[in-house]
């Protein structure tokens, strides 16, 4: 069953589209281009026990996070992908096809589908499980939506909010607009932002430099995660730590906008590595760099939000305390994949 030579295809398309357009993509077109991968292997791998199908993709899944390490949305669409395959697999084995019994122990519940004790029809495991991811799919789709009519249970009409990186960031621009849409005389929104104004938002530029100041006058902080760990803790575009320390210091809540393809099943063992380095030219022209010859330049990509800098976390159910994300986390993601995405490489497949 299978056609490797097209996997091989698909795999190496992705590949070539995120590294031609990655930085212009959002993390839910990634996300959203992963899930399609996983799909696609499931219609066109090689595999003949449920048990072959989740090592096929947890295999292609790590080389494409090898090729990519600081991609973290795409490591979680794997495992979530992963998971659905697991759930359909024992709903096959049950004669029902139906979930297990909710009171039976907890260890059940962790199990991994093993083809001894039922005979699985592999055309109705793929059928299913193409079904799901389809429906992973579309609940991407409308994350941004359900997390922007949350907005003004949050914000009120005499806030002054504070923001970063407004004009990169869809979700915090959905976020706004509903906010405005409800509360039309909704005060100020000051932007820690060197991209474009957005043009349907009026917001005030706040420099960099200024956030401390500024944040006098502030009374919500609304930032968007890149990626969210077990703990609480975040993964946040530079420049969101110094804006949630100097929120921490007024007492001024945080708010964090994150999808649940956003949220991390493990640890990361080296913070320093996760974040990546860009080029300094963005922060010392080279034209310039002259002036400086024993500066030594850092542009990381991303900040560290420890979790005791962050009062919510706004997901597209509900708001969720920090200390609380762990559940969540187990509603998307098997232990065991998990475990299995912090082990040594897997050679390639191809």
């Amino acid at each position: 069953m299978g056609d490797t030579s097209a996997i091989e295809r698909d795999y190496q398309l992705i590949v070539m589209e995120l590294q031609r357009c990655r930085s212009e993509m959002s993390s839910l077109k990634i996300a959203t281009a992963t899930g399609d991968l996983m799909r696609k292997i499931i219609v066109r791998g090689k595999y003949s026990t449920v048990t072959e199908l989740i090592s096929l993709m947890k295999q292609i899944g790590e080389d494409l996070c090898l090729v990519f390490p600081d991609e973290f949305v795409i490591r979680n669409m794997i495992i979530g992908t992963v998971k659905l395959v697991r759930e359909e697999a024992e709903k096959m084995m049950t004669d029902s096809g139906e979930f297990a019994n909710p009171y039976d122990s907890l260890s059940k519940l962790w199990t991994s589908p093993s083809t001894t004790r039922t005979s699985i029809d592999l055309k109705k495991l793929k059928s299913a499980a193409i079904m799901s991811i389809n429906e992973f799919i579309e609940e991407l789709e409308s994350c941004r939506e359900s997390m922007a009519s949350q907005a003004s249970d949050h914000l009120l009409a005499c806030d002054v909010v504070l923001t970063h990186r407004l004009s990169s960031s869809p979700t915090l621009q959905a976020f706004f607009r509903s906010a405005k849409k409800v509360n039309r005389r909704m005060n100020r929104i000051l932007t820690v932002d060197d991209g474009p104004v957005v043009d349907d938002i009026a917001s005030e530029s706040v420099s960099a430099v200024d956030v401390m100041s500024a944040m006098r006058q502030t009374t919500r902080v609304v930032l968007s995660a890149v990626a969210v760990l077990p703990d609480g803790s975040c993964i946040a575009p530079t420049g969101s730590l110094t804006i949630c320390l100097a929120a921490k210091r007024h007492s001024v809540p945080v708010l964090f906008c994150a999808s649940f393809y956003k949220l991390c099943p493990s640890f990361i063992p080296d913070v320093d590595s996760a974040v990546g380095l860009g080029s300094p030219a963005s922060v010392l022209p080279f034209s310039e760099s002259q002036c400086y010859p024993t500066a030594e330049v850092i542009n990381p990509f991303f900040d560290f939000i420890p979790s005791h800098l962050v009062s919510l976390y706004i997901t597209h159910t509900s708001a969720v305390a920090p200390s609380h994300i762990y559940r969540l986390i187990g509603d998307y993601y098997h232990p065991s994949d998990a475990d299995h995405m912090k082990e040594k490489p897997v050679e390639c497949v191809f």
